[in-house]
């Protein structure tokens, strides 16, 4: 469940990054944070985004960045189709030893370009399209436009933060991490807002607000995120029935739950587990003739 708060980057077979080009239905990504840099490229459909507070609604071709440890959420409407680029902090550090204090602009739009967000923006497609060609040899093509990349990002759309600095915005994060560290720990047992305010010395209301500013939900719909996260990875590993896994994960209500789940998933708990149950048996069955 670390995941739900951390996410670490799976890097793609001889890249270091991961590259991915994503067609979703409308979907709903819980506030979480991660070590990596994130960069999402709309192609078509609707993304919104809330990261460190601040609402996205980024235009087709533009930029979203996600820098090192910001808090974000995701959410999609209709079918929406999006370039994924992940970079490692490791990697990052090759370049940049004091990464963690290197911030890049958010919001990158296409228009009105400087000459270096004009060569970003090339080497950004050149990537993309030698990905999904894959001819030989494409890893180090890929390799070379993602460095171009991420050396003209650097050069126009970044800046470098000063350390030690102590202020609202980060007093609240650490609030908030402290809030969902408590969510991760007990959302298999009922949880109020009372009890989550507490939590953190917070009055109701302002803990209502905050929670809400920052990752762009109630705590009731987060606290359902979650919880409907665990049961999605339950549901692909265990035999027990639907009903069971919802008790076992505090899920009470299976109207809000159905809603949530298919908000999150596109489809329902027993679609995905007849179409991972028909997977698993054409594996096997592949097996069988694998000499």
């Amino acid at each position: 469940m670390d995941h739900i708060i951390h996410e670490e980057v799976s890097e793609n077979t001889n890249l270091p990054a991961k590259l991915e080009l994503v067609h979703c239905m409308p979907m709903t990504i819980p506030a979480h944070w991660h070590e990596y840099l994130e960069i999402l490229c709309l192609i078509d459909g609707r993304l919104t985004a809330v990261i460190q507070a601040e609402t996205y609604q980024p235009e087709p071709g533009s930029l979203l960045v996600i820098n090192s440890n910001e808090l974000h959420m995701t959410q999609t409407a209709g079918l929406t189709t999006y370039v994924l680029l992940q970079i490692s902090a490791e990697q990052m550090r090759r370049f940049f030893p004091n990464f963690e204090a290197l911030h890049f602009q958010t919001l990158i739009t296409k228009g009105s370009q400087s000459p270096d967000q004009k060569e970003m923006f090339f080497h950004l497609e050149a990537m993309v399209s030698e990905y999904e060609k894959q001819a030989d040899g494409y890893q180090l093509l890929v390799t070379a436009h993602l460095y171009e990349f991420l050396y003209y990002l650097y050069r126009c759309c970044s800046h470098w933060n000063e350390s030690g600095s102590d202020d609202d915005s980060s007093r609240d994060m650490k609030r908030i991490a402290g809030i969902m560290d408590y969510v991760r720990r007990n959302f298999r047992r009922p949880l109020t807002l009372n009890d989550a305010a507490a939590s953190q010395g917070l009055s109701r209301e302002y803990f209502c607000r905050l929670f809400k500013k920052y990752t762009g939900q109630t705590f009731l719909a987060y606290v359902n995120s979650v919880r409907t996260m665990n049961f999605y990875e339950e549901l692909l590993k265990s035999d027990e029935s639907i009903t069971q896994l919802m008790v076992q994960n505090g899920l009470t209500n299976y109207k809000v739950f159905m809603r949530v789940f298919k908000e999150m998933y596109g489809t329902t708990p027993q679609k995905i587990r007849k179409s991972a149950a028909k997977s698993a048996a054409k594996n096997a069955a592949e097996s069988l003739f694998t000499p």
